[in-house]
Formats: C-alpha cells, structure tokens, sequence
C-alpha cells in the first residue's frame, strides 16, 4: 500500500509536538553524568568554568536550574536554524523570573538598549563571567585557554579510547569525507533502527532515516560534513529531524512545514558544539560516535513524545 502524504505542520503543530520533549530537559545533568561514566566528558570544563563565577551554593544551584531551563527553550522552539518561528519564542517560568529579577537588578543603571552586554545574562554565574570578559579581557584570556587545553586533551584521549581501526579503509579520503561518514553512521545507527535511505542521499551527503508514522520519517542528515583545506580541520554536524515521507532537500532548503528539527544535541549544554570539528578520520569517526551515543539515551523517548503529539495535530 501506498504511504499518504503526509499534513504540514504549521507553526503551533511544530510548537505542540515539540512540547512533549520538554520532560527530556530535566535530565540535562544525568545526561552529562552519563556521558562522562561512558568516556564523553569533553564539556566538563566548560560547565565546571561557567559555575566556578558562583559566589554561593545557592547560585551553584540557580545555574545548574538555569541550564536545565536553557536545554527546555532549545527544544521547544521550532525549525530554528532555517526560519524564525512566529509569534512568541517558547520560555519557563523559571527563565521569566530571572529575567524580572535582572531588569530590577538594573533598571536604573542604563536603558536596555545600552547596556553592556554581560547585563544581559539572566544568570548570575554567567553575568559575572561575561563581565569580567569585558572588564579584563587578558584575564578572561588567560583562565578560558586553560578551559579550551583542557578540552582538547580530553578529546586526544576520547580519540585514542574510543576510534576504531575503520579509517584505515579510507585513509586517504579526509578531504572528502562521506563515504566513511556513511559507513560509521550505518554502524552506529543500525541498533537505533535506522538505515541507508537511498532517495534522500546523494554521493556526497548520506542521509539515514526510519518510519516514525505513515507520512513521516525520522531522518539523520549531515548539516554540514565538510573539510576546509586552507584549514586542515572539517566540520560536521548531524541533524535529527522529522520530514514528510516525499522531503529529498537538505534540511537548510526545507520547507519550514515539512521538516522538524529535535535538537537533541542541545540536551547537553555546549556539546552541539564540542563535538562538531575534526581533523582526523579517526576524530570524525569518535565525534559522530558521541553524537549516536547521546542520541541512543533518547531516542525511545523522543519517538514516544513524537508520538504523542502527532497524535493530536496530523
């Protein structure tokens, strides 16, 4: 039988499916706990920087509160990356509050037009840090090096822990990357349930999806995979989304109704972005591993939540 198209999804469907993520959320810190007992740490320093400008226990806690509100925002907010959702961005209470206790704070300091940009921090560890970013930038310098040495020492070691001896099969194949990203998704995503999808992938860009419902797939596409020469280094970053069963374009050429983005990388703060550069094979294949690894602790729970608010709008 014939799949069915599938219903587009306006902008308050894509704000009611993506609400029944928000319980993922509140797991931000088990996820990094968990992520560092399986050998994926390289945020720790990072978050152990930003919450070393608390001057109490108490704002230790209003900023381990604080990411938790944080990794809420970034997965309710829809198709962020391509098109501005309209109306009012998703916010909590918690988020709200804050930001009435900073403009309090300083609503006879200067217009909010005017202020310096650590003003803006809703958070109080992370005011204080962006402060003295513009205070003393040689001094924010010099302790943030330390910060950014020590996660590239965890990522040398990540790599020699965690690489297989696939690259060897590819080895002269860095700067063009999407055969071995191919092979180390289909290994990393078979357990998942996920396979090659032929109509969606090109030579150079292999997309992976499953049935989630008739009509709509869940699909992982590279957005980007690239090697800059002029850089040594290589970027990639995979996306899980949700795409009407007859989507074949690149998510950043979507049409905003037929692709819905998870951003499940956002679960842990600043790992989106600690694990998106390579400069090896071997550093591709331990960045694209983590990415699965973390996927792997959600994904029954996203396709469940998926479920559950499809449900109601399709």
């Amino acid at each position: 039988m014939a799949r069915q198209r599938a219903k587009a999804l306006d902008t308050n469907s894509q704000r009611r499916v993506l609400a029944e993520l928000l319980a993922l959320g509140e797991r931000h810190w088990e996820f990094v706990a968990t992520l560092q007992q399986a050998g994926w740490d390289v945020v720790n320093p990072r978050l152990d920087f930003e919450v070393s400008f608390a001057e109490s226990e108490e704002e230790r806690s209003e900023f381990r509160r604080y990411v938790v509100e944080s990794t809420k925002i970034g997965l309710a907010n829809p198709n962020i990356r391509f098109r501005l959702p309209e109306g009012e961005p998703h916010s909590t209470e918690y988020i709200d509050q804050l930001r009435r206790r900073r403009d309090e704070q300083f609503k006879s300091s200067l217009a909010p037009g005017q202020r310096p940009l650590w003003m803006n921090e809703l958070d109080p560890c992370l005011r204080r840090m962006a402060q003295l970013r513009y205070a003393d930038q040689a001094v924010f310098s010099r302790r943030f090096e330390s910060v950014q040495a020590e996660e590239k020492q965890r990522r040398v070691h990540e790599t020699a822990r965690h690489a297989s001896s696939m690259s060897r099969e590819f080895s002269e194949e860095l700067d063009r990357p999407a055969r071995f990203y191919r092979a180390v998704m289909e290994r990393e995503t078979r357990p998942l349930g996920f396979t090659y999808d032929a109509g969606r992938s090109t030579s150079d860009r292999a997309v992976l999806s499953k049935q989630l419902i008739n009509g709509w797939d869940l699909c992982l596409s590279p957005e980007p995979l690239a090697w800059f020469p002029g850089r040594n280094d290589g970027q990639a970053v995979t996306i899980l989304s949700l795409q009407d069963q007859h989507h074949r374009k690149p998510v950043a050429r979507a049409k905003w109704d037929q692709v819905l983005i998870i951003e499940h990388t956002k679960l842990v703060r600043h790992f989106d972005h600690l694990y998106k550069t390579f400069a090896s094979l071997d550093e591709l294949e331990v960045i694209l591993m983590a990415r699965m690894y973390l996927l792997s602790l959600v994904i029954k729970d996203i396709e469940a939540s998926l479920l559950v608010g499809l449900a109601e709008v399709v």
